[in-house]
């Protein structure tokens, strides 16, 4: 009798980052993606609650209400605009706290509900994908790609968590744009280099490295295969990248002034 092989589920999550193809080989068409998107979306949470425990959010929240006050001690200098001055400190504080409140709200229980969101998003479209070739697509075997390869997404949070710790802001940059920081600044100049900044800035390789995760998944579980789980995925990989670079590219041509 052959023995029953025991379906993917939690304990194999970080094979996702050693062995992915071996992994999702073994993948079935069953809803054994349960606990494993109970975690992810657990530990999105958490990473959001430690990014909180930082500070950071307030600092940087405070700075810029200690900025928006600054400016209106410049405004309102004289003893007759007093009243209004003070209303609009008192308002500023209410922005302040109000920014606050919202970031927070986002940090901890947008970012996970968005998470699902993209799963169940992606998953919908790799089904669509996988109609349009004529073979049967399979819900549980889509979702459980999507569910594992999201994992890469919770590493480039943490990393990106630790990063602010260690530098201590919230603006931490894991894009390709820091390989303009070591392009000489006599081959890229003026606005050029700006834009060049700017695109590549827009080229997160984690994303890219998601992106791979998923094809090795459809490969492996034979859903998409050769060149049409490549176009799929770098469509999809393309699209949202595509949609930032054009929007910085809009931005940087329409404030250059005209000749």
């Amino acid at each position: 009798m052959v023995p029953k092989r025991r379906a993917v589920g939690l304990r194999d999550a970080p094979r996702v980052f050693v062995s992915p193809r071996a992994l999702f080989a073994r993948v079935e068409n069953v809803n054994s993606y349960g606990w494993p998107l109970i975690v992810l979306l657990t530990l999105v949470t958490l990473v959001g609650y430690a990014t909180i425990e930082t500070g950071l959010i307030d600092r940087r929240v405070e700075m810029a209400v200690l900025a928006e006050q600054a400016a209106l001690e410049k405004n309102y200098d004289n003893v007759v605009a007093r009243s209004e001055f003070l209303k609009q400190l008192e308002e500023s504080r209410k922005r302040g706290e109000f920014s606050r409140l919202i970031t927070r709200i986002q940090v901890v229980a947008a970012r996970p509900a968005a998470q699902l969101a993209r799963i169940l998003f992606i998953a919908a479209i790799l089904y669509g994908a996988v109609a349009l070739t004529g073979r049967k697509p399979e819900w549980h075997t889509l979702m459980t790609i999507c569910v594992f390869a999201s994992f890469v997404d919770l590493f480039a949070d943490a990393l990106r968590l630790s990063l602010m710790i260690r530098h201590g802001t919230m603006t931490v940059d894991t894009s390709a744009g820091l390989l303009a920081r070591i392009i000489p600044s006599g081959i890229i100049e003026g606005s050029t280099r700006s834009l060049t900044e700017k695109i590549l800035a827009t080229i997160d390789p984690f994303r890219i490295w998601y992106w791979l995760v998923v094809l090795v998944g459809l490969t492996a579980t034979m859903q998409l295969k050769g060149w049409r789980a490549w176009l799929t995925c770098g469509l999809l990989g393309l699209a949202a990248a595509g949609v930032r670079v054009g929007i910085v590219a809009a931005e940087s041509f329409g404030g250059a002034p005209a000749a």
